[in-house]
């Protein structure tokens, strides 16, 4: 206790610390970063690799395989997911969760490596493979760019320049550019005319390559000087390309520009669109250094790019689509308005048990506990957004514990007659050790989320570090500034004032009665308890699970998925239409619209789909959250009756990412057909549940598909190669890359067209005739047959095992977990043929995950929570008491979520390990009360009855504040079922800590 003595007796050194505490906290606020959630690691990478021309299962046995064959030596890695189309490999490899956010870059580097050692394996035409390490960066400033006619060209100029721009406003790191449309130089010809002229594609490759070539033409010296000749003759425009000489292997010239038609144009089909309202567009996605402030650097990119749309050419207009720093400043701005509730809350609380000084000086080391906090979060790198600020006011109620329970005993021992600094060095001596123990294992109830490995866990670890500093800084202030004021300001109680019976009065000798009826009626007590259990764990099956809560928004995305092999144009028309019918809706202020691929990762919980042609992604605005979820409900109810065709999914946002279904039951084997027909049994079950939405197959639709098979003989007599043969059948809408055109920096490609044919069908397809510069004939006559067939457009594999999954979502008003338990039974029981394998993939899976990580380190810290208790006690009946009073905190929490409706998931799991802490922390206070009157030779009896008197008030104090702070929580979705845990597990556990305490004491120690 010196250090007590020290900060009492050195007046100036304890102020000016204070005030520093003070002056440090404020500092830190406003320099400390804001986000608007906590940021966690995507722990996931993506690996595309381009192989035009092949099938998806060519795509998977002779690119993918190659790949995964390489990354699997990879020590991190914890599983694989491909994706094979036709021409693409898309592998997403998942490291393990264990590993370390800063051991991420090296191990990105290492895949990196990895894939690089095996391009010279992989087959001619593919490649190069692209890692996508910064797969989770968040560009959370978010713009649009549309052009009323402006071509797609136009749109790109001007984004390049906006881009500029912003990459010197501080603290910006990336500006990436979405929706640009691949340019193209068009050359149309007529397949008779190819013929007629004798000019091969090759003739013109050589022509194009010819030309175009850079060439070092060197200098002369011209006495002391060098002077280097220049190479001309280079494409600077398109005249340049009709003006080429195409010379045929006859040996005749020919102007470009008279055998073809020469226009700037657009890679068809597109890759991905974006549309604003209906007008195309090109996004402009902006990121934060990470050491930057969101908030300042969205304010910073707005004014920018308000100075540089008064100076952009007419018809162009920049519309803001997400902004990041605005979000986050409204989150912040709501919960430490919800903090300053809450803070006002606890000392209204205080003031009304202990009076205006008293409870002043007690609330005051809340204010220092919460300013010392921000210090260290400041110097942790720890930004101010949603789970930090919602960690400040959950242990709001918990920081003014200690303090209470020092001062009351200060308070308590002045009435008896001590002087003023005796009874407060008695109360700290007597207090601060249970208090630092009961702090301690506070903090280790929060163990097992900071040390999850899960998505979840690093979600959290800020909540569960501000918690556990703040409670330390509060053990700390109530053993150094607690006693200081109470010193200064607190005045003795004049002998006169002083009363012959402390916990004398009305409401004390009712407590008291009801404490000696309790322990006469002990077994009936408990049994009750035990009862009131038993239905509690029963009624759980009532409430609803739902793992992570959404977010109160007033954005929404819709995902719409065609049948497979659907083309991309028809995607947008169809996108167009659906987004105009959300746009009607009254509420609605912006629908933003992504074709064939996701957007940048502008919210860090997004999900990436895509490159597919056959998918679009809607984001709606509306004009309020209220709004926001009204349109929401209204459209999951409605939308599929408007559009049947597609399959549309109405999301929510959400603290962690969505799956791309809500339940997936995955099958693993050799064969397709097999893996199908065993998807196919699932799916029927899944169907035949009426909660069940959108019961389909991971693969999709079969799709058809024109093989032409090539004739070696047939065509081998007319001399064109199965390669001209394929390069022709390319030029009738894709076109045949024949060169390239330096436009600036870019390279842009030039395709060789068939002008003037169009076709349909099979018929006309093998009508078309394929050249070699010397002979042309119909396809027909140089294929065995053009068949048409089915196949699947996608090929999917799980560590290197086919895999088709049968997929599912959940039908408003219900949940996965219910679905899941009633579909379960009957899927699992599928017979499966030798050689396949099964598992519950997506939110069952990562749930299952979540709940082994928590579980994981359970264990340590209930191991280290009985060690601290047995020491602190020395026997082991008192923490066998703590330990039996823990499970009936359940009774309390069953009951708070029957009554407020909230979903039981992770949030409500991790506030009820909070719970146990606070809970623990009062029956210690209490059971330490009951050791010192037993010591003091009180009756074992009478020192149970009336050490729990003694502890009324401040057990009552410290309860009290807990529960009146968490309120604002309680009408915040994330954390509304967290703070209804707490609150009525708390008001049960109270109960529990002064009757039921007493009575197991009794029980245990055989007292009557």
């Amino acid at each position: 206790m010196k250090l007590v003595k020290y900060f009492l007796q050195k007046k100036s050194v304890t102020l000016l610390l204070l005030v520093l505490i003070l002056a440090g906290g404020l500092f830190s606020y406003i320099k400390m970063g804001k986000l608007e959630d906590a940021p966690f690691t995507i722990k996931q990478a993506l690996v595309l690799t381009p192989y035009p021309g092949a099938s998806p299962s060519e795509v998977q046995s002779q690119v993918t395989d190659i790949l995964e064959e390489s990354i699997q030596s990879l020590s991190e890695l914890y599983y694989l997911k491909t994706e094979n189309r036709a021409g693409l490999s898309k592998i997403t490899v998942y490291v393990k969760k264990e590993t370390r956010a800063d051991e991420m870059q090296q191990l990105w580097d290492k895949l990196r490596r990895k894939v690089n050692d095996v391009q010279s394996k992989l087959p001619d035409g593919a490649g190069p493979s692209v890692v996508n390490d910064d797969f989770g960066d968040v560009l959370g400033v978010f713009y649009g760019l549309t052009g009323n006619g402006h071509t797609y060209r136009e749109l790109e100029d001007e984004a390049k320049i906006i881009k500029n721009e912003l990459l010197k406003v501080k603290d910006v790191a990336k500006v990436e550019i979405y929706g640009v449309q691949t340019p193209t130089i068009d050359v149309s010809v007529s397949p008779s005319v190819m013929a007629q002229s004798g000019i091969t594609t090759s003739d013109i490759v050589r022509a194009f390559e010819a030309q175009n070539k850079v060439v070092d033409a060197g200098g002369i010296d011209a006495g002391q000087n060098r002077l280097r000749i220049e190479s001309t003759g280079n494409f600077y425009s398109l005249d340049d390309i009709r003006n080429l000489t195409i010379v045929s292997r006859s040996g005749e010239h020919f102007r470009l520009a008279d055998i073809a038609q020469i226009e700037e144009s657009y890679q068809t089909p597109a890759s991905n669109l974006m549309r604003i309202n209906d007008q195309p567009a090109i996004g402009i996605a902006i990121s934060t250094v990470p050491t930057g402030n969101v908030v300042d650097m969205a304010k910073a990119v707005k004014d920018r790019i308000d100075k540089l749309s008064q100076s952009m050419p007419e018809g162009y207009e920049l519309t803001s689509i997400y902004d990041q720093g605005y979000e986050s400043d409204v989150a912040n701005q709501g919960f430490i308005l919800n903090l300053i509730i809450s803070v006002l809350t606890v000392i209204a609380i205080l003031l009304f048990f202990i009076g205006f000084k008293n409870g002043t000086l007690i609330g005051s080391g809340l204010i220092f506990s919460i300013f010392a906090t921000l210090i260290v979060m400041m110097a942790c790198g720890i930004a101010l957004q949603r789970m930090s600020l919602a960690a400040i006011i959950i242990a709001m109620g918990m920081l003014v514990d200690n303090a209470i329970v020092v001062s009351d005993s200060a308070l308590i021992n002045m009435e008896r007659g001590m002087r003023k600094r005796v009874a407060i060095m008695r109360a700290c001596s007597a207090t601060a050790l249970p208090l630092l123990a009961a702090t301690v294992i506070a903090i280790l109830t929060f163990l097992p989320i900071y040390y999850s490995p899960h998505i979840t866990g690093e979600l959290l670890s800020s909540l569960v570090v501000v918690i556990g500093v703040s409670l330390m800084f509060s053990w700390v202030f109530a053993l150094t500034q607690t006693p200081f004021f109470i010193q200064e300001f607190v005045r003795r109680p004049r002998p006169e004032e002083l009363k012959a019976a402390l916990f004398d009065g009305k409401y004390y000798n009712r407590f008291r009665n009801s404490l000696h009826w309790v322990l006469c009626h002990r077994s009936v007590t408990i049994g009750s308890l035990v009862v009131m259990l038993i239905l509690s764990a029963w009624s759980f099956k009532f409430i609803p699970k739902v793992f992570v809560p959404a977010l109160d928004k007033q954005y929404f995305t819709v995902d719409m998925w065609l049948p497979e092999g659907t083309n991309i144009n028809e995607t947008d028309r169809m996108a167009s239409n659906l987004a105009n019918y959300i746009r009607g809706h009254e509420g609605t202020e912006m629908v933003s619209t992504y074709i064939g691929r996701t957007p940048p990762r502008y919210y860090l919980s997004n999900v990436a789909f895509g490159p597919q042609s056959n998918y679009a992604q809607i984001l709606v605005k509306c004009k309020t959250s209220q709004e926001s979820r009204k349109l929401h409900a209204l459209l999951q109810d409605s939308i599929r009756q408007k559009y049947p065709e597609p399959l549309i999914k109405v999301n929510k946002f959400e603290l962690s990412p969505l799956t791309e279904a809500v339940i997936e039951a995955r099958f693993l084997g050799p064969d397709p057909a097999v893996l199908d027909s065993l998807t196919g049994k699932a799916i029927e079950i899944m169907r035949r549940n009426p909660k069940v939405a959108d019961a389909r197959n991971e693969w999709g639709n079969m799709s058809l598909m024109i093989r032409p098979v090539y004739d070696p003989v047939k065509a081998g007599a007319l001399g064109i190669t199965k390669a001209q043969m394929m390069q022709s059948v390319k030029s009738v809408s894709d076109g045949t890359p024949i060169g390239i055109y330096r436009d600036n920096e870019k390279k842009v490609p030039v395709l060789l067209k068939s002008e003037g044919v169009h076709i349909t069908d099979v018929q006309s397809l093998g009508d078309f005739p394929v050249w070699n510069g010397e002979h042309s004939a119909p396809l027909s006559q140089v294929t065995e047959k053009i068949e048409t067939t089915w196949e699947f457009p996608q090929i999917r594999t799980y560590n290197r095992q086919l895999s088709m999954a049968a997929m599912c979502g959940v039908k408003p008003g219900h949940t996965m977990a219910e679905v899941h338990g009633e579909i379960r039974e009957e899927i699992e029981a599928i017979e499966l043929p030798e050689g396949y394998s099964f598992f519950w993939d997506a939110q069952y899976k990562d749930q299952g995950e979540a709940m082994q990580a928590i579980a994981k380190f359970f264990p340590l810290a209930f191991l280290m929570l009985v060690v601290i208790l047995v020491a602190l006690f020395g026997n082991f009946r008192q923490p066998i008491i703590i330990l039996c009073i823990l499970p009936l905190s359940l009774i309390g929490v069953a009951v708070g979520m029957l009554l407020t409706g909230f979903d039981f998931g992770f949030f409500p799991i991790a506030g009820w390990l909070g719970l146990l802490g606070m809970i623990i922390k009062n029956v210690i206070v209490l059971l330490d009360e009951i050791n010192i009157q037993r010591r003091n030779g009180v009756a074992p009896y009478t020192a149970v009855v009336e050490a729990t008197v003694s502890r009324t008030r401040p057990v009552l104090m410290a309860a009290t504040t807990t529960i009146l702070g968490m309120v604002p929580l309680l009408f915040d979705i994330a954390f509304g079922g967290m703070a209804a845990t707490i609150i009525f597990g708390l008001t049960f556990a109270t109960l529990l800590t002064l009757f039921i305490t007493p009575t197991l004491y009794a029980m245990f120690y055989k007292i009557k």
